[in-house]
């Protein structure tokens, strides 16, 4: 099933480790968030907030917190740094403080710490234990394959035995079946086959460790290439790369894989008449590639649950964001139509 084709109500924001009671007017608010307008419905957000409610605090404590791709960014790319602290935090007037320290409800004081520091910390796994004992899943795996990929595979191995489930993180899992499997090959028709929504996190990891462990012989040409588009490294394909196969491979890929379909998506909104088989290639070199899509995440999982985001119009809009704001800094000419088209439209 496509991930477009996941949304069936704009009620879908219950995730099942939700600790606490959400009222109409914050389910509301929240649905306004994920499909309407942006700085309204975070408007609406904060009256509640500042009402005691505590799914807004949380919510507007991490999009203060931890917004892609760390603090005040491009969440809210047209408001001042002035405006942003008015809308987001708590107490503005004496000091301003950011909601995940300041609920109104003592009792999750922990699991507002939790989110709020995982970012500061230089102990990833206890982070990442922190979060997944509160249900805080899809940040939790986050952090471990965050670790995984930039070669700290001993933090990972370390990794506390009373973890709270964490050892089963999807991209693990994965990685495990692989290496406990016979079949090491790595092609693309096994990764189209593969139903596993962790199937692209997995693979990534399972190259990162590819030097290490000489698992290099296993990838075959096409899935190198894709690879290579996936990291946001598209500029390195060779000149006889068959861009029609590889953009209809990601795409099919991106119907189980979320971080994935967000780039496939806001592609797809290109009105160019011909396929433009450089738009997600080239979207995914300037933004940073796939690591950079994992962060566009739910900001709190047990108010807004990872699908019911992911599903939603916002992270297409923050993937946009992204795109215009890093397109100042990308040296290389623009080669897809559509994305030229969107960063003419977005000057």
């Amino acid at each position: 099933m496509k991930i477009k084709a996941i949304v069936t109500g704009i009620v879908l924001l219950l995730s099942s480790n939700n600790v606490f009671a959400q009222s109409a007017a914050f389910t509301a608010a929240a649905n306004g968030w994920l499909y309407g307008d942006e700085v309204s419905n975070l408007q609406l957000l904060s009256k509640l907030a500042n009402g005691g409610d505590t799914s807004a605090q949380l919510l507007l404590g991490q999009i203060d917190r931890d917004t892609v791709p760390g603090g005040f960014s491009d969440y809210l790319t047209d408001l001042d740094h002035g405006a942003r602290e008015d809308l987001l935090r708590s107490d503005v007037s004496e000091g301003s403080k950011n909601w995940l320290l300041n609920l109104s409800d003592p009792a999750l004081a922990s699991l507002g710490e939790a989110i709020f520091k995982y970012r500061i910390s230089r102990d990833p796994m206890s982070d990442a234990v922190a979060m997944q004992m509160h249900g805080e899943n899809a940040g939790a795996e986050y952090i471990v394959w965050d670790t995984f990929i930039g070669g700290r595979f001993d933090k990972v191995n370390a990794m506390p035995s009373e973890n709270y489930g964490l050892s089963g993180a999807g991209f693990l899992t994965w990685v495990s079946a692989y290496m406990s499997g016979e079949n090491k090959a790595l092609t693309v028709n096994r990764l189209l086959k593969d139903p596993s929504p962790d199937k692209v996190s997995g693979l990534l990891a399972v190259k990162r460790l590819a030097r290490v462990l000489g698992l290099g012989r296993n990838f075959s040409k096409e899935i190198n290439q894709f690879i290579t588009i996936v990291n946001g490294q598209g500029y390195n394909l060779p000149d006889d790369a068959n861009l029609v196969d590889l953009n209809a491979n990601i795409a099919r890929v991106a119907e189980t894989d979320g971080p994935l379909s967000i780039v496939v998506r806001a592609c797809d909104k290109c009105t160019s008449e011909s396929v433009d088989y450089e738009c997600v290639i080239q979207s995914l070199e300037i933004v940073g590639g796939y690591k950079t899509l994992m962060n566009i995440r739910t900001p709190v999982e047990n108010v807004v649950s990872a699908g019911a985001f992911i599903s939603s119009e916002r992270p297409v809009e923050i993937f946009e964001n992204l795109l215009k704001s890093r397109a100042y800094y990308y040296s290389r000419p623009i080669r897809s139509a559509c994305v030229a088209d969107f960063l003419d439209e977005a000057d």
